[in-house]
């Protein structure tokens, strides 16, 4: 019986010669490349290669889907199905149809398996399941609810994969009701580590305490924790939910541990503050990966120990270890913190010796760091010295931060007209920033053009912090009555903070007659009718 997953075995050699023996010869001897070479020549030939062939040529694929040539052989395979008129023949082969699926979803085209998939007159279980696969492979929830629904007939693999395609897709609620539909009302057909596995990947996007508890329970019971890869999960799920203790307790009970589970307890305690069980549990690590090193020196960063940070990472280099760019980004952080240049210049040159430099995520914390430093010239030059396909928003909005900070506002508004005419979508942000830049400069009629233009041209609704920035800036210039009548006609106008603000300017410009309009508002916020 063939083992599924497995190429299929093609016919007996003597009944194919020339270039399908050749074809044949290549796909038993497991040389997927050479097979695929082959192509080209046998199509030029006006040959058609078989079914089966094509079919264990594909399997032959499918077993090596991470491997660098697989997307340029699988691509060349489709390509060949196409050029030789086999694309409507193919739906009638359910086999090949089947890997054709599968090596579509693995190359990113789930609408051609679709198209595919729709021609075939009678597709198997099988069919359906390559469907469900792939798309939980990319994360697409509602296609994967359409073809489940559309199923005859279910496995437990169709249940496993749809409820991964939920709970990766955003549907992570849909995915724990469906495996409580399995486990009440389809209870012959089981459960495998597959199922758990999916179960916990929902678990982890819902972050809920409560669940994640009983999701310990339920597996605990059913003799699932011994598995390495659930326990790990329900780790990880514990993690993203908070719950150290309940994570550091199931570590604890865990007779084997990998490098995965002692990295995301270690994750866990240091996002959480814990940051000296973190580095004692760092300490005993058989094992360390570029992820729990990165783990305790973000933690040392983001609960203010940027020394200690720096201290694992001159660590780290001791040890003949080469830092990642996490890893970098993360030094940049601390250097910013503590306002060192110095060391700052000397993570930038590192990340230059690297390449690192190139990557959007490091740009924009080099900019960052420069300007806490208080070095603005440099924060500018690697702006500039950056590509103009490498300009997001998050980079433009870093040096709009970083002119703003350093009471440039004219500079800042000037940025923001070039990132229009470089045709740079502005997000919420951006407009925050802009806004701020026009009332450190008084510019009261400009920052209104750019308020109507933020919800006129790019649709972007203002938040409150937008509106606390016009407050601020119109009550510069303004009259009295207008100044009111602009916040009473705002969303925010229950909102103390705004004319708290207002009183802040009143009292550092002496505005007594607007003061005392703003402190009837308040009055009546504190006394509503």
């Amino acid at each position: 019986m063939p083992v599924p997953g497995e190429p299929s075995p093609p016919a007996s050699p003597p009944q194919y010669s020339g270039l399908l023996a050749a074809l044949h010869s290549c796909i038993s001897g497991g040389n997927a490349p050479a097979a695929v070479s082959l192509l080209p020549t046998l199509a030029r030939a006006g040959l058609r290669a078989p079914f089966p062939l094509l079919t264990s040529l594909a399997g032959l694929l499918l077993l090596r889907p991470a491997a660098p040539s697989f997307p340029s052989l699988a691509g060349r395979l489709l390509l060949y199905v196409r050029l030789a008129g086999l694309k409507r023949l193919v739906p009638c082969s359910t086999q090949l149809a089947d890997r054709l699926l599968s090596l579509n979803f693995l190359l990113g085209r789930p609408r051609d398996a679709r198209r595919l998939f729709t021609k075939m007159p009678r597709p198997s279980v099988h069919s359906y399941n390559a469907m469900l696969t792939g798309y939980a492979r990319l994360a697409l929830a509602g296609p994967a609810s359409e073809v489940f629904a559309s199923m005859p007939h279910r496995e437990l693999v169709s249940y496993n994969a749809v409820m991964l395609a939920l709970g990766r897709g955003g549907e992570a609620r849909g995915a724990v009701e469906l495996y409580s539909e399995l486990r009440n009302m389809y209870p012959s057909l089981g459960y495998s580590h597959h199922t758990f596995l999916a179960l916990l990947a929902a678990g982890a996007e819902l972050m809920d305490r409560e669940l994640a508890r009983q999701f310990h329970g339920h597996l605990m019971v059913l003799g699932f924790l011994s598995d390495v890869n659930i326990a790990s999960s329900l780790l990880d799920v514990y993690r993203k939910c908070h719950c150290v203790d309940d994570a550091r307790n199931l570590f604890d009970e865990m007779h084997i541990k990998d490098v995965h589970m002692w990295t995301t307890v270690v994750c866990a305690c240091a996002e959480d503050g814990q940051l000296t069980i973190a580095r004692q549990l760092f300490d005993q690590m058989p094992e360390r990966n570029a992820f729990s090193w990165n783990a305790l020196i973000e933690g040392y960063v983001c609960h203010g120990q940027p020394m200690d940070a720096l201290s694992m990472f001159q660590h780290l280099m001791e040890e003949g270890l080469q830092p990642d760019q996490i890893t970098l980004g993360c030094c940049l952080s601390a250097c910013a913190a503590m306002r060192s240049l110095k060391l700052g210049q000397q993570i930038h040159g590192m990340l230059l010796r690297c390449g690192f430099d190139q990557s959007v995520m490091i740009i924009s914390s080099i900019i960052d760091m420069y300007s806490e430093c208080s070095f603005l010239s440099g924060a500018i030059e690697v702006f500039s010295l950056t590509g103009r396909e490498r300009k997001n928003a998050v980079l433009w909005n870093g040096m709009l931060s970083a002119l703003c900070r350093h009471g440039h506002g004219q500079d800042a508004i000037g940025l923001f007209v070039q990132m229009i005419h470089e045709r740079q979508k502005p997000d919420a942000n951006t407009f925050f920033l802009v806004l701020t830049a026009c009332c450190h400069c008084g510019l009261v009629e400009e920052g209104m053009n750019f308020f109507v233009l933020m919800n006129e041209r790019y649709r972007i609704v203002p938040g409150q912090e937008h509106y606390f920035c016009m407050v601020d800036l119109v009550s510069h210039a303004s009259s009295n009555d207008k100044v009111i009548e602009w916040i009473k006609s705002s969303p925010f106008s229950f909102n103390a903070r705004a004319w708290e603000v207002l009183v802040r300017n009143c009292t550092i410009h002496e505005s007594i007659e607007l003061l005392n309009k703003v402190e009837e508002q308040l009055a009546r916020l504190d006394h509503p009718e």
